[in-house]
């Protein structure tokens, strides 16, 4: 006669940390919970924000953000935007027909000794102070319903970005005014400056606003500033890709922006100018390289050399002074062979 056990559920688990259910279940989200335990059963599987959030009918912005949560709990690894859980090893307890597998995190070390969550605290490297934790779905409706300043934030943000607020977009606009200090009237300034130049989303809008709150940009006026220097560099940077026949898709990179102003808004060079130098990076490097224009820009301008027959001249005299030059050191290296010569030759007698 055989006997199996009947497990009946328990014939299909998958390990969830400790760490989890120990402190986890009071300070993490209902969403968080069910996106880390969706991840952990489908470990397997190749999963994108956009599935999980079919599977739990849960928005994908809820989606990203409670992975980054997890990642920034070491519960989840996030590379190259593959998410992986830590490296595990599997130890399996049969039972004649059935077998529940358990994932347990080891150590990386030639005998693979399994340890606990406490003990990897101190293998992992130092991470950088990352930013507080956005306040949960509660906390979010209270802020609002007791500030009417949040509230038409709230409702003036919707109405810029065309969409519903999600928890997350509200949780990151009260944290802009809360935690980065920027006023309400700054932080709507910021969105419709993210709208116009094509980047009205709400991870653009959190990076940039924390980079103004950095830069001391609290005022309406210093907000008009910034929007203002931003806007010439635009302009300029259309200007530069359309002298070297670049084709402009999307916005400007910071780098592209930074070249672009200097060369036009601060050195003040003309289309001409920019043509030129344009031209003899092509001829030098086989491609465009703007750091290598940049050093040309640069030359001509700590030379003064504002126009195209400045340049030519400027050429034309360096020119010059290098063929003196070399005939002077052809000259001296002949009078001294041939001195060699002599003295050789006396020596030689």
């Amino acid at each position: 006669m055989a006997y199996n056990i009947n497990l009946g559920a328990w014939g299909s688990v998958f390990a969830v940390p400790s760490s989890v259910v120990d402190a986890g279940l009071k300070l993490s989200s209902d969403v968080q919970l069910k996106v880390l335990l969706y991840i952990l059963r489908h470990n397997s599987e190749a999963l994108t924000d956009e599935l999980i959030s079919k599977a739990l009918n849960i928005h994908t912005d809820d989606i990203s953000d409670a992975i980054e949560y997890w990642c920034q709990k070491g519960l989840l690894i996030k590379t190259d935007n593959v998410i992986s859980v830590p490296e595990t090893v599997s130890t399996e307890v049969s039972s004649d027909n059935s077998a529940v597998q358990v994932s347990t995190p080891v150590q990386n070390t030639a005998e693979s000794a399994p340890i606990t969550m406490s003990e990897t605290k101190t293998e992992q490297t130092t991470r950088l102070i990352s930013r507080p934790q956005k306040p949960e779905q509660s906390y979010v409706r209270q802020r609002i319903k007791g500030d009417q300043n949040l509230a038409l934030l709230m409702n003036e943000t919707s109405q810029m970005l065309g969409k519903l607020l999600s928890q997350p977009d509200m949780a990151t606009l009260i944290m802009l005014h809360d935690t980065d200090g920027l006023p309400v009237e700054v932080i709507l300034m910021l969105i419709q400056h993210c709208v116009q130049i094509g980047k009205g989303n709400m991870r653009y809008i959190e990076k940039t606003g924390i980079s103004w709150a950095a830069s001391g940009i609290d005022t309406i006026s210093l907000a008009e500033e910034k929007i203002k220097s931003y806007s010439e560099s635009t302009s300029a940077w259309n200007t530069v890709a359309a002298v070297f026949g670049m084709r402009i898709g999307g916005t400007p990179t910071q780098k592209q922006l930074e070249f672009a102003d200097r060369w036009i808004n601060i050195w003040h060079f003309s289309e001409d100018m920019l043509r030129l130098a344009y031209e003899r990076c092509v001829d030098a490097k086989g491609e465009v390289k703007l750091s290598y224009i940049n050093g040309i820009l640069n030359k001509w301008n700590e030379n003064s050399l504002k126009k195209v027959d400045d340049v030519l001249r400027y050429d034309s005299q360096t020119s010059q002074k290098r063929k003196i030059k070399q005939s002077s050191d052809a000259t001296q290296s002949a009078s001294y062979d041939i001195d060699a010569y002599e003295s050789k030759s006396i020596f030689d007698d």
